[in-house]
């Protein structure tokens, strides 16, 4: 079979190319005198786990490629963070002493490694093959290092820039300040029913497969509650049951699906989320995981710079508290350490527009307090709905 190989034209082939991220790391040494050399490059990827080899790919015309190379047999990779585009320019630019206005340090195997990166591995050369107009430089790694747990630093289409995740449902971000403004309805009401129970009373709307706190209320003694506006908390089993299938927010369908492949919680999901819907309320009480801890969680979820690996802890640290979600029964004469007491707000058409959550609850409430409350929370929710078709029928 006789194949025609396309002639293909370079600038073309370059940018088609740049439309694929890459990593950005930079490749350190010291020269004869104990000067640091190092080269940026968007080439370095992973190759062997047994055994453990890297690789990058400087250009043959790279003189600092040649410095590194004949200075030592070891070199290091420095994984850069998000924010460090200044270092990365820095190191890139032509010149002499580039690391005078980068702080460093020596790794194990004496070659520089740069501060806040987000890891290092140091290699021996392996072995360098032709590559075209590039060499294909193998590393044998020696020893690393992770520094920080930070989102790492991209190149694409000639410009830096960074991680992001990606929402499994996509928010509209005017309809999430639609919410903010029909929160502001709720206002007297949220702050009222705080100061009566002495309790935290929060306004969360829904953003896609998120959820997001966008008034608060706190009367309680801890006054936890006071840092939550703005906080975001993900949508997935068992929290958010509330807001399924509401308008701007994630669907059945999607919730269940941010639990992967687990069936067991995937089934008992189910059953809370069909409990839910049936009595019209929420509950999550206290479990091994302290308030502050949870807290800690949720700050890390919401901070727009989380990268992966915290997305996974946070997933994790929530399905500890599975069990402690909507029980099926709340005897009234026994006991119950409650976190959250959270009641829908619907519109004209019944579809579910806002939740009025309780935080910051006495310990050991009885059954029966915690009943009372319940109903005052609904009665609440029942006033700031009428609210809030007031105002959507004026505007």
């Amino acid at each position: 079979m006789q194949s025609t190989q396309m002639q293909i034209d370079h600038d073309s082939f370059r940018a088609l190319l740049g439309n694929y991220p890459t990593g950005v790391a930079v490749i350190t040494g010291l020269d004869p005198r104990g000067e640091p050399l190092g080269m940026v490059v968007g080439t370095f990827t992973s190759v062997s786990l047994n055994p453990p080899l890297v690789a990058f790919l400087p250009m043959k015309t790279s003189r600092s490629f040649t410095a590194l190379r004949e200075a030592s047999d070891r070199f290091c990779v420095n994984i850069l963070a998000a924010d460090q585009e200044g270092v990365c320019r820095k190191l890139a630019a032509p010149g002499e002493r580039k690391f005078d206005a980068v702080p460093w340090r020596l790794s194990p195997e004496g070659n520089p490694i740069i501060q806040g990166v987000v890891g290092w591995i140091d290699c021996e050369f392996a072995n360098i093959v032709d590559g075209g107009d590039h060499y294909i430089v193998l590393g044998a790694v020696k020893s690393m290092g992770l520094e920080r747990d930070a989102l790492p630093l991209l190149f694409f289409q000639r410009g830096y820039g960074r991680f992001s995740q990606g929402p499994l449902s996509a928010a509209d971000e005017r309809q999430l300040l639609r919410s903010v403004r029909l929160a502001e309805v709720a206002r007297e009401e949220i702050e009222a029913i705080a100061a009566e129970l002495s309790v935290g009373c929060s306004v969360i709307a829904p953003a896609g497969s998120d959820a997001v706190y966008v008034a608060v209320a706190d009367s309680s003694a801890s006054s936890q509650g006071k840092d939550r506006l703005g906080v975001r908390a993900p949508m997935a089993p068992p929290l958010g049951a509330l807001l399924v299938d509401s308008p701007n927010s994630i669907s059945e369908e999607l919730w269940l699906a941010r639990l992967g492949k687990n069936a067991e919680a995937v089934e008992k999901a189910r059953e809370q989320l069909a409990r839910v819907r049936e009595r019209g309320w929420s509950i999550s009480l206290m479990g091994s995981l302290s308030p502050a801890e949870l807290e800690e969680a949720i700050d890390t979820y919401s901070c727009p710079q989380r990268t992966p690996e915290q997305e996974r802890r946070f997933f994790s640290t929530v399905l500890s508290m599975f069990d402690m979600h909507e029980p099926a029964e709340l005897n009234e004469g026994d006991r119950y350490d409650v976190m959250h007491l959270s009641v829908p707000v619907k519109r004209a058409d019944g579809t579910t527009a806002l939740v009025m959550r309780l935080s910051e609850l006495p310990p050991q409430m009885q059954g029966a307090d915690i009943k009372r409350i319940l109903s005052r929370l609904q009665s609440a929710a029942a006033n700031v709905e009428v609210l809030i078709r007031g105002h959507l029928a004026n505007s």
